[in-house]
């Protein structure tokens, strides 16, 4: 039986309540969803307890979860309550170059409207792309759901944002950033695991259908790997891009800093423990609780999946340009010398400047795109991570598809690219404007891993 969209945002609404997750639905005489940047004490610790003084873009302290519909307009009025500026990206959005990325000055006179037509369904995220280390450590991100052009009839929804914090025994956030020691080692690795701002928070299932779980890590640098104990879910999204149903088989979902999944839930065989596997140690972060009078099993078509989105596929991949990218820095990392603000530094000055990574040596962004596309044409992008470390990489504006002997299939956002490593990456370059290419790692882009790339309607 269909549901009309009243009914459907009725549904969510009630869902996200039950899940401890505040939606930002304050609206604007002239329609605006209004979020707001501001500061906030939150309970992380167990039992609600502790006194964190965070940044957090909603009412709080729960992350929001802001919601849109695949081809239909989005009003967003962001106002700006922090005493500093900041600058935030919708993570995995295609919308237009000059929106994707905005400064919010502060102070209310200076609210910044935000206003497109999202052509993905899925979930995605907003989050500072600007002193990421202090910003997303503090809580300043949210979740951006588009849901389907048609809605999808008979399932639940949760939404679980897992985090760590790097905190003192009472609660406060640990502020030792800038940390030079930091930036070219592993990152601000936290020490306190939640859900949804919460100590191991307890969430509703709703009995007698299966649950589509939108998960999002906004976690610094910590690579989660997620376990469910009593449950073998449907893996059905990466990165808010629809996929091939596809079993975990009891094995651990990896999900890299800023990238999602969207799981379909079973209720019907009890308690649902989420755990993370630290390999030395599995901690248990949430619990998903079936609640609700007894119900018939939940049932779900055999060919069921989502809807595929509209990206535009690849061209000849032995036509395309090939644009290589080397990722270099950190400890161990081979950097000596890079360009940064326009002239070549040795490593001390980068360090002194705060930049101990780079990007086909540059460190940071640069008035000199990495590379320069047509509308329409396929790149593949030869990525040589001769760091010590992982590197998950994110693009902006577009998707890609890692190429081994054929393309993978799989559309997503980012991409990690392991230590000492060679991947490539083919993408179709159809969203004109300035992007950029950067780790998604907090303390690595905002020390020098960070390029822009433009597409253009044709060469000048």
């Amino acid at each position: 039986m269909a549901i009309t969209r009243r009914q459907f945002l009725a549904a969510s609404a009630a869902l996200a309540v039950s899940s401890q997750l505040s939606f930002a639905e304050v609206l604007t005489a002239d329609g605006f969803i209004e979020v707001r940047a501001q500061q906030k004490v939150l309970g992380l610790l167990e039992d609600g307890a502790g006194q964190t003084a965070a940044w957090v873009l909603g009412p709080g302290p729960q992350p929001a979860v802001i919601r849109g519909r695949q081809g239909e307009e989005l009003k967003l009025r962001f106002i700006n309550d922090l005493p500093h500026e900041i600058w935030l990206h919708f993570f995995g959005v295609r919308g237009p170059s000059d929106l994707m990325t905005i400064n919010v000055p502060p102070g209310a006179d200076d609210a910044v409207d935000c206003v497109f037509t999202p052509p993905d369904a899925g979930t995605f995220w907003i989050g500072p792309i600007a002193d990421q280390s202090r910003a997303r450590d503090m809580g300043l991100y949210a979740v951006l759901i588009i849901d389907e052009a048609d809605a999808l009839t008979d399932l639940a929804e949760l939404v679980l944002v897992l985090d760590d914090w790097k905190l003192d025994e009472g609660g406060a956030v640990e502020g030792n950033f800038g940390d030079v020691e930091t930036m070219v080692g592993e990152g601000r690795l936290g020490n306190w695991f939640t859900g949804n701002n919460a100590y191991r928070p307890r969430l509703p299932l709703k009995r007698g259908v299966f649950t589509r779980l939108r998960l999002l890590n906004s976690a610094n640098v910590r690579v989660m790997n997620l376990l469910f104990k009593g449950d073998d879910p449907l893996l059905i999204a990466r990165d808010g891009q629809p996929m091939k149903p596809a079993s975990l088989d009891s094995k651990a979902l990896v999900l890299a800093p800023g990238q999602r999944a969207d799981l379909l839930i079973n209720p019907d065989g009890g308690d649902i423990r989420v755990a993370l596997d630290l390999f030395e140690d599995v901690v248990e972060i949430a619990y998903l609780i079936p609640e609700g009078a007894s119900a018939a099993p939940p049932a779900i078509a055999d060919n069921f999946a989502l809807p595929p989105n509209p990206v535009s596929p690849l061209g000849n991949l032995a036509e395309a340009r090939t644009i290589s990218v080397v990722l270099e820095g950190g400890i161990k990392g081979g950097l000596t010398t890079a360009r940064w603000n326009g002239a070549e530094r040795d490593l001390r000055a980068l360090l002194e400047a705060g930049k101990g990574w780079a990007m086909s040596g540059v460190a940071g962004p640069d008035p000199e795109p990495l590379f320069s596309a047509t509308k329409g044409e396929t790149i593949l992008l030869d990525i040589d991570n001769r760091t010590a470390f992982a590197q998950p990489l994110h693009l902006h504006g577009h998707v890609w598809q890692v190429i081994e002997e054929e393309p993978s299939g799989l559309w997503m956002d980012t991409v990690v690219v392991p230590a000492g490593e060679k991947v490539s990456l083919a993408l179709t370059a159809d969203n004109l404007g300035l992007w950029a290419l950067h780790a998604l790692v907090a303390e690595r882009a905002d020390g020098g891993m960070m390029r822009s790339f433009s597409v253009i309607d044709s060469v000048p």
